[in-house]
């Protein structure tokens, strides 16, 4: 039985295929095709869809076969869920952190969990040891910071990370010797300090704490996080398949 599996966030949208809980093919795409989506249901036999969404939200019943959508299911805070939530705001949750979440939880064993998400924006979120969400932390991704030195000021300039400084083949450097080498510095640096300071302060309150890191920057942050990382690109995907197991 395979299920289709769509991601759909603020800049970009994931879309899967994952049968008997693995991942079978992946794309990314900025706009979802109908005929895309049709022929890849096709071609794996889909049964059932769900989708968790961020940005703006297409018509599913336009988008989906009619078989895939009598059993389709779109992710929200009111879904079954194997864990339980302590927010005060669940209506402003983003559902792509609480389907990380979900994620860790499917492939770890015990609690408590913290769950780093490195995208557009960097969210930090706390699985406590009773297995319950307890909320966490939203701050700028890297791309972001870099955007808005470039933009609120006057003789910055935009900096975009090559591939081998985003991938973590290369740090950012502690002393930069250019302008652009100085804001890799700062931003590169920093990020890694705030991350880290929050993962310290959370091992002394959890000193079992496991962590997970995921998203489009997860690979700059995994090797210089001072803490044992399990690194997981597709954790809101794994989350969302075991979600429409519990859902439909």
């Amino acid at each position: 039985m395979s299920h289709l599996i769509l991601d759909i966030g603020n800049t970009r949208t994931k879309v899967a295929v994952f049968a008997d809980g693995k991942m079978q093919t992946l794309s990314t795409c900025q706009r979802i095709d109908r005929d895309e989506i049709t022929t890849l249901c096709q071609q794996h036999g889909v049964t059932r869809a769900i989708a968790s969404v961020v940005g703006e939200a297409p018509d599913f019943e336009q988008l989906l076969p009619a078989d895939v959508m009598s059993h389709f299911h779109r992710f929200s805070v009111h879904s079954r869920m194997p864990v339980s939530i302590d927010y005060d705001t669940p209506q402003t949750l983003g559902v792509d952190r609480l389907a990380a979440v979900v994620g860790a939880h499917t492939m770890a064993e015990g609690t408590p969990l913290l769950v780093i998400d490195a995208g557009t924006c960097i969210t930090i979120d706390l699985l406590d040891d009773a297995n319950c969400y307890q909320g966490g932390a939203i701050l700028p991704g890297l791309q972001m910071k870099y955007n808005a030195l470039n933009h609120f000021t006057a003789s910055l300039p935009l900096v975009e990370l090559a591939p081998d400084e985003r991938n973590g083949h290369r740090t950012a450097p502690l002393t930069g010797k250019s302008t652009r080498e100085s804001i890799l510095a700062g931003v590169g640096r920093a990020t890694v300090y705030e991350i880290q300071g929050f993962i310290e302060e959370y091992k002394k309150r959890y000193p079992d704490i496991k962590l997970f890191l995921t998203g489009g920057d997860a690979d700059f942050f995994v090797n210089q996080l001072f803490f044992p990382t399990f690194a997981v690109p597709n954790l809101v995907l794994i989350g969302l398949d075991k979600l429409l197991e519990l859902n439909t």
